[in-house]
């Protein structure tokens, strides 16, 4: 039975304001939204009843899947005990616990600090200030600039916004915080150096020495980097890039700091993707998968040799920040519930393998189709990037293209993100507990998306191939509810 009154219907048409959303789409009396309003495993049902496998896990955040008790548990019995304590004042013993629960599992070292904000873009910004004092405290006043990759994307408050490379975001908002700077990313499938050559040549990574030398190593006080970069799809740092960071980093006096907002607690098969990749960064900002989604929270993890210059017997050295919901006593014991779930459930060691199992299968059902270019990723994260011939890489370029691919694979019962920050991809992030069953759907679901747009682009038709996937689809009522 559907929930949506038409007193609800007008507050989301007068009230309601979404976030990176045109609201004026909800504005006609024919508008039909979809609401989530239950879920369950890597599935989710709307306000109608149709059933939705969640290729997203929300926003790259639900790892242990919905309706995990032993979280809500953990949340619950936590408000009883107490509900609020000041992060200005007092440690709680929830927060104390996640502190030390984090610094055992991050590359930053067991003697790490843990910075607990809200989210993703207050751990950025709290990064991003570390960096900058502590570079001041070391007697480097000018180093005040940050580089990070473009289409990178880091959060939207303003320091974090500054080092935003999605220029499409950042516009609008100036002038924003001064001092960054965009190198190359490594995009190996439309690499402007070496997509021709049969190896990475690790030219990307000379450009950031070069930007570095350029404008003087004793003005840069950071490097800020995803493992595997969300925006343009899952694109995965090759190897040895990271390294060559880490030390470019060390030689000239740099911070490391490591996004791990998405990449961390499992998403790319280990604890962090810094972990996975072999490298250890001076700060880890993360949230998202911390605790499932099922409470806000993010977190700065700064290795010893920076906080301790924090650290002192006199006031004026400590780090003048903070946030008043930053490190919630609900937030900490959903985390500390989140991560002996994933520990206990074997999860990481899962998210490889059922990552691998999916990257075979997506690679077997859409891999030679003449609109993919190419599928990649890394653990249960990965995209399927779009081109109009696979043959010339020609870019594929159509109106509300994304619309129509997020249209399209929900009315099939998949909700994943149709992106175009690059080049048009499919991301698919699902839930470390999916089945291989729902995996198998997830294929199913995206060839026929694919092929879709084959018949809607005038491409060449392929045969679907989807190896061990089923070749009967579940019916869901989805396009009732668009």
């Amino acid at each position: 039975m559907s929930t949506i009154t038409n007193n609800r219907h007008q507050a989301l048409s007068d009230n309601v304001w979404l976030h990176f959303f045109q609201m004026g789409h909800f504005s006609s009396t024919n508008a039909r939204p979809t609401i989530l309003v239950r879920g369950e495993g890597s599935r989710v049902w709307d306000q109608d009843g149709n059933e939705y496998i969640d290729g997203l896990s929300g926003l790259f955040t639900v790892n242990v899947g919905y309706g995990r008790r032993e979280i809500i548990e953990a949340i619950s019995a936590q408000l009883s005990d107490i509900a609020y304590v000041s992060p200005f004042s007092f440690p709680s013993l929830p927060l104390i616990d996640l502190s030390a629960r984090l610094a055992a599992i991050s590359p930053t070292g067991p003697r790490s600090r843990v910075f607990l904000t809200t989210g993703g873009s207050d751990a950025v910004e709290t990064a991003l200030k570390i960096a900058k004092v502590y570079q001041r405290r070391r007697g480097f006043a000018d180093r005040t600039k940050i580089i990070a990759r473009r289409v990178s994307y880091h959060g939207t408050s303003m320091g974090a916004l500054s080092v935003n490379g999605v220029t499409s975001i950042r516009n609008g908002f100036g002038p924003l915080v001064p001092g960054a700077r965009h190198v190359p990313l490594p995009y190996r499938f439309r690499c402007d150096y070496c997509a021709e050559h049969s190896a990475c040549r690790g030219v990307c990574v000379d450009e950031v020495e070069r930007l570095i030398e350029f404008e003087g190593p004793e003005t840069i006080a950071a490097i800020i980097m995803e493992p595997v970069q969300n925006s343009g799809g899952a694109i995965v740092s090759p190897p040895g890039y990271l390294q060559r960071i880490r030390q470019i980093c060390d030689h000239y006096g740099i911070v490391m700091i490591m996004d791990e907002v998405i990449c961390g607690f499992g998403r790319v098969g280990d604890w962090f993707g810094s972990t996975a990749m072999g490298v250890s960064p001076d700060i880890i900002t993360c949230a998202k998968g911390i605790t499932s989604g099922y409470a806000p929270l993010g977190a700065a993890i700064v290795r010893d040799t920076i906080a301790d210059v924090f650290v002192s017997e006199n006031d004026a050295d400590k780090f003048m920040h903070g946030i008043t919901f930053g490190g919630h006593v609900a937030s900490c014991a959903a985390a500390l519930a989140n991560l002996a779930i994933i520990e206990r459930e074997h999860l990481l060691e899962r998210a490889r393998e059922m990552g691998a199992y999916l990257m075979r299968e997506l690679i077997a059902a859409v891999g030679d189709h003449p609109n993919v270019g190419e599928v990649r990723g890394m653990g249960m994260f990965m995209a399927v990037e779009l081109v109009r011939d696979r043959t010339t890489r020609e870019s594929l370029d159509e109106e509300r293209l994304m619309v129509w691919l997020s249209d399209q694979l929900k009315q099939r019962g998949l909700i994943c993100r149709a992106d175009d920050r690059l080049e048009p991809v499919i991301q698919l992030a699902p839930p470390l507990i999916l089945t291989r069953d729902e995996a198998d759907r997830c294929v199913r679901i995206v060839a026929e998306t694919i092929h879709a747009l084959g018949r809607r682009v005038g491409s060449t038709p392929t045969v679907i191939a989807l190896g061990t996937a089923p070749l009967a689809l579940e019916k869901t009522t989805a396009a009732a509810a668009d």
